[in-house]
């Protein structure tokens, strides 16, 4: 019986996808090399247009690269599929590529990075808990969170969880922590002590927001 394994669709950007398998090793238990889960990544950006730019501008739909590269986990014997994006799970993006792999690879579970953090969340905090979001721009606009925020909340009716978010200004320093071409945590191999204390000072704001 083959062993089970792990797939990660990347590219999403680049270094989500090696952080995500960089984290599901340090979180498993082993004493050896054998010890550990089986695990696939595919890192292919050039087939996966920008989410942001469909979801707001009207560019190039992604769907089909993240299929694609969902189809070529599967095959390669994927039981369990995670997407390391957060604007790639819009329901206008996500919703089709959910489709089609339950049609053709039925028995592969397919993660989602937020439907399940918001359940974690659920289970963690009493009812009409504040939530902060430290995000990107795209993230923020697209309204990503909001979508599965109020999918939630409309299940759960009374046991509700609040999102809140920075100002405009401050959502763009949180963005510019990320995307900076200088000191951003997309552009420097090493994250920078001012992207660093950027995103410290945005989640004390948000702290202080209840």
């Amino acid at each position: 019986m083959n062993k089970k394994a792990i797939g990660i669709v990347g590219g999403i950007g680049p270094l989500a996808g090696f952080d995500l398998a960089t984290k599901i090793v340090h979180h498993t238990k082993a004493n050896n090399d054998q010890d550990h889960i089986d695990l696939y990544l595919t890192s292919t950006p050039s087939i996966i247009p920008d989410r942001t730019a469909y979801l707001l501008e009207g560019g190039e739909c992604p769907t089909n690269g993240l299929l694609e590269s969902a189809k070529k986990l599967a095959i390669s014997g994927a039981s369990a599929i995670g997407f390391a994006c957060n604007t790639a799970h819009s329901h206008k993006i996500m919703d089709e590529v959910v489709l089609s792999m339950k049609k053709e690879y039925p028995g592969v579970l397919l993660l989602n990075m937020i439907d399940s953090t918001i359940k974690c969340l659920g289970a963690i905090y009493k009812k009409g808990a504040k939530i902060g979001l430290l995000a990107t721009l795209g993230t923020i606009k697209t309204g990503v969170y909001k979508e599965y925020f109020d999918s939630y909340n409309k299940a759960k009716g009374k046991d509700k969880l609040e999102l809140i978010t920075l100002s405009e200004d401050d959502n763009k320093k949180v963005h510019d922590a990320i995307y900076n071409k200088e000191y951003g945590i997309k552009a420097t191999p090493k994250v920078s002590e001012k992207a660093k204390q950027t995103i410290k000072m945005s989640a004390e704001k948000l702290a202080s927001l209840g």
